[in-house]
């Protein structure tokens, strides 16, 4: 179960920064910014604990 939930957050992840590369194509870099923010932030505290 935490396998298919890391898998759907991945997914959610590459959705939003994938989104925020295209609109800051239009001109807007705030979805990117926020979604590579989210991201690091939770790499960070997730990622980087001790097992």
């Amino acid at each position: 179960m935490k396998f298919a939930l890391a898998i759907a957050a991945f997914g959610l992840f590459a959705f939003f920064i994938s989104w925020g590369v295209i609109m800051m194509m239009h001109g807007s870099p705030w979805l990117l910014i926020a979604a590579m923010g989210v991201f690091l932030g939770s790499f960070i505290k997730f990622g980087c604990l001790s097992h």
